[in-house]
């Protein structure tokens, strides 16, 4: 939470500046983002932030205005998650998610690109954003992500508007980490985005690893009780309709 960004922690972030222990001080952030971008912007002492940003969550006006704010203020944004991938989703090479998947793969492979490569090069076209940081677990993926880095075309109108399309398609199996919703709705669960984030990725990472110890950090108690709580006001209020419960219940079972 912003909170965390004290004035006394920015305070150390300058003196460790001056003494070349580093060379930038900043954050990374993966819920209430736009929340922690806006703040940011109006604090100084802020170089970098790393952030959440992919063709799905560029849709939203609020992130932009955020997003601009911190360009304004001269902060370099390193995007991450540019894949936007989701809760469910498939692994390359395993198996195909849903039919809006496959059209996806399709349509930019007739086009010249993969679909990986096409999310990044609509996030490197926004002329805000300093870097990229994207997983590359092969060889393969190594060379389909330079690759569209060192290309300079740009993405035709009509490939934008089918990742706008497809996140459309997809937003249910997406969690946008804007906690701040449904810990509203559920003040005594104020992990939800976290679990979600540690589904993702065991389901589109298959980093069981990584999704495990994301899991771990949330406090036990909180753990203890995921299967015992209501989650219908949560998902009524969801931007993108998620359902919240079962995704629960799915991520005890593969987690805990």
């Amino acid at each position: 939470d912003i909170s965390q960004m004290t004035d006394e922690l920015r305070a150390w972030g300058e003196k460790a500046k001056k003494r070349g222990v580093i060379r930038y001080f900043g954050f990374s952030t993966h819920k209430n983002m736009a929340k922690n971008l806006s703040a940011a912007a109006k604090m100084e002492g802020i170089d970098g932030i790393l952030v959440t940003y992919n063709f799905r969550v560029m849709q939203e006006p609020v992130f932009q205005e955020a997003i601009e704010a911190c360009h304004q203020k001269g902060i370099g944004l390193t995007a991450m998650k540019t894949q936007g991938l989701g809760i469910k989703n498939f692994l390359p090479g395993v198996k195909l998610g849903t039919e809006a998947d496959k059209n996806l793969i399709d349509h930019f492979l007739a086009s010249g690109f993969t679909a990986g490569q096409a999310k990044i090069k609509v996030v490197l076209e926004d002329k805000r954003v300093s870097s990229v940081a994207v997983g590359c677990k092969t060889l393969a993926q190594l060379t389909e992500n330079v690759a569209a880095v060192i290309d300079q075309s740009k993405l035709p109108q009509e490939d934008k508007k089918v990742l706008v399309k497809y996140a459309r398609q997809r937003c249910s199996g997406y969690c946008a980490g804007c906690g701040d919703i449904c810990e509203a709705a559920l003040p005594d669960m104020p992990y939800i985005s976290d679990v979600m984030r540690a589904l993702m990725y065991y389901n589109s990472y298959g980093d069981r690893e990584m999704a495990k110890e994301t899991f771990a950090q949330i406090p036990p108690d909180v753990r203890d009780r995921l299967l015992s709580v209501d989650y219908s006001d949560a998902e009524k209020r969801c931007p993108q309709g998620m359902a919240i419960g079962k995704l629960m219940i799915e991520a005890v079972s593969k987690l805990a």
